[in-house]
């Protein structure tokens, strides 16, 4: 009996500890309210995962409450941060492209203030961490289809079953790419070629003009068109007369199987032995196309290298 008594005694005082334990969360958490409220409430920075908001502190508050929430009108936020020194405050580990409002109160004490968003205007900003604040339908794009290479490409000249080398006889070689007309124009390997890509370079005749041109048609289209070029050497006399009397080099292309050529943008300048340079074009040309690459008369000899074609 004297056991059953102390039970209950325990009983009693168990429960009176938890009655006045729930009093004072409910005090805590249903404080009175203050009128202080944070300005400036404004998005200082985001990222692909996290969103940053900040604001400007305000004489009598003493801490200040930031939530993130998933909808404008959700009063459960999935994150939420207090802090009684920060004038911001970082969420991270978010999804790129889900929808995020921001809001943040001044707290007094244990009393609490209104809560300001991050506007858009005079909306409540909606933020995606990859964009930043969007419109409230904003759906993110779909995505641009890869522009592929075609095969064989880069073509740099090294695969290829015969090599023209040591003179310049010929007007075509065959390489995986396809079939190249190329007078006056050889390959080499020599150390002396620096601003070749790999063993071998194509080295194009001095004082005269010529071009290296596709005798083939790529059959869809181009989106992006790039490649390697520069002297042959440093050293050479003939190379070294780039610096006063500029390499000028054309880029053309073709839709009528090299009938017709149509320029693509500027006459290129190499005007330094130094420089290996590299060209690239951003294109839509759809059908079949070809491409071409041609220097002047320059005394100085003309290398091209890693010729590449991207389908469109």
């Amino acid at each position: 009996m004297k056991k059953l008594t102390n039970y209950c005694c325990h009983l009693i005082v168990f429960t009176l500890l938890l009655a006045s334990y729930s009093c004072k969360k409910e005090a805590l958490d249903t404080g009175g309210t203050t009128d202080k409220v944070p300005t400036n409430v404004h998005l200082s920075d985001y990222s692909s995962a996290s969103i940053t908001v900040a604001w400007d502190r305000i004489e009598g508050a003493t801490s200040y409450t930031v939530q993130l929430l998933g909808s404008e009108d959700s009063e459960q936020p999935l994150d939420a941060y207090t802090t009684t020194s920060k004038d911001f405050y970082r969420f991270s580990g978010l999804e790129e492209t889900r929808g995020y409002y921001l809001r943040v109160r001044a707290n007094v004490n244990y009393d609490t203030g209104e809560w300001v968003y991050i506007t858009d205007g005079q909306e409540r900003a909606r933020i995606m961490p990859k964009y930043g604040i969007v419109d409230k339908d904003f759906e993110e794009p779909e995505p641009e289809p890869v522009k592929e290479l075609y095969p064989n490409f880069p073509e740099g000249w090294e695969n290829h079953e015969s090599v023209r080398k040591g003179g310049y006889g010929g007007e075509s070689d065959v390489f995986p790419s396809g079939e190249w007309l190329m007078p006056n124009m050889y390959l080499n390997s020599v150390d002396a070629i620096v601003h070749k890509i790999g063993e071998w370079g194509l080295m194009m005749r001095n004082n005269v003009a010529t071009s290296l041109e596709m005798n083939f048609d790529l059959p869809y289209g181009a989106s992006k068109f790039s490649f390697y070029y520069g002297t042959v050497t440093k050293t050479n006399s003939n190379d070294t007369d780039a610096e006063s009397n500029p390499i000028l080099v054309t880029v053309e292309y073709s839709q009528d199987s090299g009938v017709t050529w149509i320029a693509l943008g500027d006459v290129l300048e190499v005007n330094s032995v130094e420089i290996q340079y590299f060209k690239e074009y951003e294109l839509d040309i759809k059908g079949p196309v070809r491409f071409r690459i041609s220097k002047n008369d320059s005394r100085a000899r003309l290398m091209v290298d890693e010729i590449s074609v991207h389908v469109n």
